[in-house]
């Protein structure tokens, strides 16, 4: 065994890409090492960077000789898996960008480091938090943690890249997994054919369940042929009549006081949609073939009440939600990007939102020109309650400002109003009920300050007297044009049924409406 430690990057290439020509992009170099494998490169060229001539000008010249050089290799080993063979890729400099698109198994990296480290030795994850707007982040640590120390929300999070402390010495100290592994450890083209089979086992290894089996519940589609499937799914539904798996919503979270509405076009005198509906969409092909090309090629434009003008457009493809179910698994689609969800996972949020309580308060139908309309004129109809929409409470640090609820009725219901979006809008509504009813029960000056926008008929009579929770039911209204049953995205099902679980830990009854359009 060498005793030169080595930094490697290694890809393990899909069992469905069977020799070179299937692995390697065409016209790269190649050099067969006996007993070993093939290596991969090309000359290096050498060059004066950029940043030379384009910050100094002539000032410098050639004076200094400046030099920087691009180099890649791009080792590809077989290895003998029972009957089968397997490739792996080990990648030097950017020599991954050798390889064809979709070679990879995805996600191998991050199976070897998990099947590989203690529960409480992680250095540092990457994730994509899919619950609101999808964020990434990345979370480090100075010491040793585990998963609940970098804030990771099992159910909501993608979990992309970890990092941690091996337990097997032979891959180093420190590795690092992603799709690929990265890792610091004593080998070399002397010992690599025995050194990658171990990386194999720990791949196909099921340690992982015993501590990380949630890390399967969501997983993002990166390889490029499924995806192309879930794509030529999507194309067949929007043609076909049947739309109920797909619709449209803002991938962002909007203030509808400020919407005017949505056109498909620029133009000032472009057609204005009160709402994103995926039927409007499809009516901008004017009777031509509908097709992905197309529908990524329209924009939706959202324009502003206040001023009529354009304030924000995305592209319409980014805009559809779908779920769609091949081979017994779930897949959505959120943000213009392709999930697979876990069918146990899938099929436990989907049984929890159709179970969920339906709100018994008779809410009027929307037929105003925004959310604040509506909900100023509901207590003219429904006796007892009060509008505490834009009724904002400073309260904690910085500049914080919580709106208790929508509509308290008089008996009991904290009714928070939203007008149908996508994930991000539902979630924040959602997270919203859920922070002010934690205040209310928990912080007597929140209370106090809540009493003071109060009108005298719902004043509480003693603030620093904890309220019962029992007593109150929180209502999420969404706002919707559709005329079938109440629809939201998977990642807001998720969301709800976390609110749920929260506000029902504390004694609030939780409940859903679904606020329909006058006719």
């Amino acid at each position: 065994m060498t005793e030169k430690t080595n930094k490697i990057t290694v890809f393990l290439v899909s069992e469905d890409a069977k020799g070179v020509d299937n692995i390697i992009e065409p016209g790269v170099q190649e050099i067969k090492i006996e007993g070993i494998g093939s290596f991969f490169s090309a000359d290096s060229s050498v060059y004066q960077p950029d940043w030379v001539k384009d910050f100094f000008g002539d000032h410098i010249g050639d004076k200094f000789k400046i030099r920087t050089a691009s180099s890649r290799g791009l080792l590809l080993v077989p290895i003998e898996n029972g009957s089968a063979k397997r490739f792996f890729a080990v990648s030097f400099g950017h020599g991954r960008h050798y390889l064809r698109e979709g070679v990879i198994d995805d996600r191998f990296g991050l199976k070897v480091v998990l099947n590989t480290v203690e529960r409480n030795s992680l250095r540092s994850i990457d994730k994509t938090a899919l619950g609101s707007l999808p964020k990434q982040s990345r979370e480090q640590m100075s010491g040793e943690g585990e998963f609940a120390n970098f804030g990771v929300d099992i159910e909501q999070d993608l979990v992309n890249s970890v990092t941690g402390r091996s337990k097997d010495k032979r891959l180093g100290n420190v590795i690092t997994g992603k799709d690929a592994l990265s890792l610091s450890a004593k080998v070399d083209v002397s010992n690599i054919k025995e050194f990658l089979p171990v990386l194999l086992d720990r791949f196909k290894s099921k340690d992982y369940q015993a501590e990380f089996d949630w890390i399967d519940q969501i997983k993002d589609v990166r390889n490029a042929k499924m995806a192309a499937k879930l794509d030529g799914w999507l194309l067949v539904t929007l043609r076909s009549t049947d739309h109920s798996k797909v619709w449209m919503a803002p991938p962002a979270v909007l203030d509808w006081v400020d919407v005017r509405g949505f056109t498909y076009s620029s133009a000032k005198k472009a057609t204005i949609f009160e709402d994103m509906m995926l039927a409007d969409l499809l009516a901008q092909f004017h009777g031509h073939e509908i097709s992905l090309e197309g529908i990524r090629g329209k924009r939706v434009f959202l324009r502003s009440a206040k001023s009529d003008a354009v304030s924000a457009s995305w592209g319409a493809y980014r805009c559809l939600y779908a779920e769609a179910e091949i081979y017994g698994t779930t897949y959505v689609l959120n943000s213009g990007r392709w999930y697979e969800i876990a069918k146990g996972f899938a099929a436990q949020v989907l049984k929890e939102f159709k179970a969920f309580p339906a709100a018994t308060i008779d809410l009027p139908n929307y037929n105003h020109a925004n959310e604040g309309e509506y909900n100023l004129a509901v207590p003219a109809v429904l006796d007892g309650s009060v509008c505490l929409d834009e009724q904002l409470i400073s309260h904690g640090g910085g500049r914080s400002k919580i709106e208790f609820c929508d509509i308290k009725t008089g008996g009991g219901e904290l009714v928070h109003v939203k007008r149908y979006g996508g994930s991000a809008q539902l979630s924040h509504l959602f997270n919203q009920g859920v922070v002010s009813a934690e205040l209310y029960l928990q912080d007597p000056e929140f209370r106090a300050k809540l009493n003071n926008i109060l009108p005298e008929a719902h004043k509480l009579a003693d603030p620093s007297t904890k309220p019962n929770p029992a007593d109150h039911e929180v209502v999420f209204a969404i706002i919707s044009q559709s005329k079938n049953a109440l629809e939201i995205p998977f990642f807001s099902k998720v969301s709800l049924r976390n609110a749920r679980r929260r506000l029902m830990a504390y004694g609030y009854k939780v409940s859903v409406a679904k606020i329909g359009h006058a006719a």
